[in-house]
């Protein structure tokens, strides 16, 4: 199993473009992230999916007025939780296709 080379990463992102926004956050769902609020994504990705996700992310982003960051985290283990908690252990099992 390939769990091992798993990263586990928080995107973040400020994009002003309504169509272009979901454009990006079909790209990143695709490539096995979840939507955890209206701009912040996280999954467990591969190394070659964190690079298919920067690439996204520079080819895509208007870089006038765009922003977005990339952090691999042990989000599931460091982070504290306010509010409504995302449900991160429903997606240990995530598939990446």
């Amino acid at each position: 199993m390939q769990r091992r080379q798993e990263r586990e990463v928080l995107i973040s992102y400020d994009i002003e473009n309504n169509k272009k926004r979901t454009q990006i956050l079909n790209q990143l769902k695709n490539i096995g992230m979840i939507s955890v609020q209206k701009s912040v994504m996280w999954g467990r990705l591969l190394p070659v999916d964190i690079v298919l996700a920067r690439r996204v992310l520079k080819e895509e982003l208007d870089k006038d007025c765009d922003k977005a960051f990339i952090l691999v985290v042990k989000l599931s283990e460091h982070a504290d939780f306010f509010g409504q908690l995302p449900a991160l252990s429903e997606y240990d099992d995530h598939a990446i296709f």
